[in-house]
Parts: structure tokens; sequence; C-alpha cells
């Protein structure tokens, strides 16, 4: 009788311990989309944004634009690639930003958006693919997909030429 209630013990014990540990991970789950959606809203303030990156952060601009497959970090991101490389592309920043879907697990969130901008060439309303790493509870790395051909018309001026 004693073995059955310290198996009985045991068992509720463990289950317990995988019904914190399962809850623990909802946590960490919920927060790393939460902080994956603040940091792409228009109105989320810059420095609260930067807040949000690992120090060993990294964003990369998938593709073959022009502004593709160069590696950002946390102390270029925002003053390089934001201000000096993407910013004057769209003189006017975005009139919107809608997240569509984000989901994730503790180390990975894919965040799928659509944004509107006037591009120096034109109407840019490209559709994105965000894939976050999460360390330490921060985001540690950035890839973004996007429309190259968009990028190159919109923001590059660059033309489509018939291969006839």
């Amino acid at each position: 009788m004693k073995l059955k209630t310290l198996l009985v013990s045991l068992l509720s014990i463990f289950g317990t311990a995988l019904a914190f540990a399962d809850h623990h991970e909802k946590d960490v789950v919920a927060m790393n989309i939460e902080n994956a959606k603040t940091f792409f809203l228009l109105d989320t303030d810059p420095q609260i944004a930067d807040a949000l990156l690992h120090d060993d952060f990294e964003f990369v601009f998938m593709g073959r634009a022009q502004i593709s497959n160069t590696v950002y970090t946390k102390e270029t991101f925002r003053p390089i690639f934001m201000e000096q490389v993407f910013g004057p592309l769209l003189p006017n920043g975005f009139k919107k930003v809608e997240i569509l879907y984000a989901f994730g697990d503790e180390e990975n969130v894919a965040v799928i958006a659509e944004g509107d901008a006037d591009g120096i060439n034109g109407r840019y309303n490209n559709n994105y693919a965000l894939i976050l790493k999460f360390k330490d509870g921060k985001i540690y790395r950035i890839n973004e997909y996007a429309s190259d051909l968009l990028v190159e018309t919109a923001l590059y001026k660059q033309k489509l030429v018939p291969t006839d």
C-alpha cells in the first residue's frame, strides 16, 4: 500500500512539474510574439523598440536587392540601415504596417505583415515574412523577406525590360 501511495505521489509531482513547464513555455512564447509585434508597430517609440534587442542583435534583409544580405548590428541597425539606407527611399516613412499573423516557439517567431508607403519611385506596398530568433528574452536576429522586384522598382528606380 505504501508503495502505491508513493507511486501516486511521485506521478502527481511529475504531472505538476510538466504542467508548470508547459505553462512557462506558453508564457515565453506569448512574450516573444508580443515583443515581435511591439518592435514592428509604427507607433512604438524607437527607444522601446531598441530595448527589445539583444546586445548581439543582427538584422539581414534577405534576397537579391541592392540592400540585401548586409548584416546590421544593434549599433548599426537604426542609424545606418533605417536612417541612411532604407529611410531616404521612403522619405515620408510607412503609412501602414499591418501584422497579419505572428506565431512561434520559445526561440523563434514568424511575423507575416503588409506595409504601405510612398517610395521615391512610386507606391511601395510590400508583403513581409520576418523571422525572429530570440535569446535571453530579447530579439537576437531578424531575417526579413520581401519582394526584391518591388524594392528595386519602387525604391531604386529600376525598370523592367523584356528579355526577348
